[in-house]
């Protein structure tokens, strides 16, 4: 099989959707099959009919896997399917789920959920956070501890802050990228340079480390703009992905890897199901840290759990 019908191949696969629409699959496959067939001078029927026996048979098996839906609707992946897979497609196949999920109204009065673990060279107790989504009012639950309610930090990260820059931000991934590495000031989970980066890296580490720290709060963000920020990680060079990547708290999943050279690597880590941000760590010389995210949603009152 030729190389551009291997990648071909790729994209296909990474065009199944949460649910057996395929419309949108089948119409970016003929615009695929067209380009290449402009390319190569060679006919369309090549990619359907040049498969070799053995090949069409692990088609057969991987069709079969992607399409077949669990109890709650979301359609595994094979892991060894992404094992041969580049970012891009892995990525896009993530903006599909994400650009599918239900997104209700949110109000001003609800309340954004977070529990949160911290490993900062020594592990600290887990702990719960709400923020009323008008900015005004914030609760906090240490693990065993009772919630304590107060006012609201008014710091440039704050949730109501952080709401209105979500619903602002553009969907389309070079958009995002673009207003991203433009950024005034450096937002990420974590710092991934230390003390600072490379100039010919420093807007690629900006637009990653946004990404991520906008991933955080993944409940309160459209569909559509998680979708671009998938799209958008794929397009940021030296960005890569891990399999069987382990969060701060031994939890398994996809790892999304930007190397900052030196041998040191900034990790998002997503399910390997529903692509949902699980947390994200830093490597360095051998040592690492990070967050993990145990739990996030959007609920009515402080002490509800989504």
């Amino acid at each position: 099989m030729m190389a551009n019908e291997i990648d071909l191949l790729n994209e296909l696969r990474s065009e199944v959707p949460e649910r057996p629409d395929v419309s949108g699959a089948e119409r970016r496959l003929s615009e695929m099959t067209a380009k290449g067939v402009a390319k190569s001078g060679r006919p369309a029927y090549r990619l359907r009919w040049g498969l070799t026996v053995a090949g069409a048979a692990a088609l057969a098996v991987v069709a079969v896997a992607v399409l077949q839906p669990r109890e709650d609707g979301v359609r595994p992946v094979p892991h060894t399917m992404e094992q041969r897979e580049r970012p891009a497609s892995v990525l896009e196949r993530a903006a599909l789920v994400a650009d599918r999920r239900a997104a209700g109204p949110v109000r001003d009065d609800q309340w954004f959920y977070l529990k949160e673990s911290q490993h900062m060279g020594g592990d600290l107790p887990a702990f719960e956070n709400w923020s009323r989504l008008d900015g005004r009012r914030s609760a906090l639950r240490q693990e065993g501890g009772e919630l304590k309610v107060t006012a609201a930090e008014k710091g440039p990260t704050h949730v109501g802050r952080t709401r209105r820059e979500v619903e602002a931000l553009p969907s389309d991934p070079d958009a995002l990228l673009a207003h991203f590495r433009a950024l005034k000031r450096e937002m990420a989970p974590l710092s991934i340079c230390a003390p600072e980066c490379a100039s010919e890296i420093e807007g690629d580490v900006k637009a990653f480390g946004a990404i991520g720290w906008y991933m955080k709060f993944g409940p309160m963000i459209p569909p559509a703009t998680a979708a671009g920020m998938y799209r958008a990680l794929a397009k940021i060079p030296g960005v890569s992905i891990e399999q069987n990547a382990t969060d701060m708290d031994g939890r398994r999943g996809i790892g999304v890897v930007f190397d900052a050279g030196d041998g040191v690597k900034g990790y998002y880590i997503l399910d390997s199901t529903d692509y949902r941000y699980m947390g994200t760590k830093v490597v360095r010389g051998g040592e690492a840290v990070g967050t993990s995210v145990l739990g996030a949603g959007i609920v009515d009152e402080p002490g509800e759990l989504p």
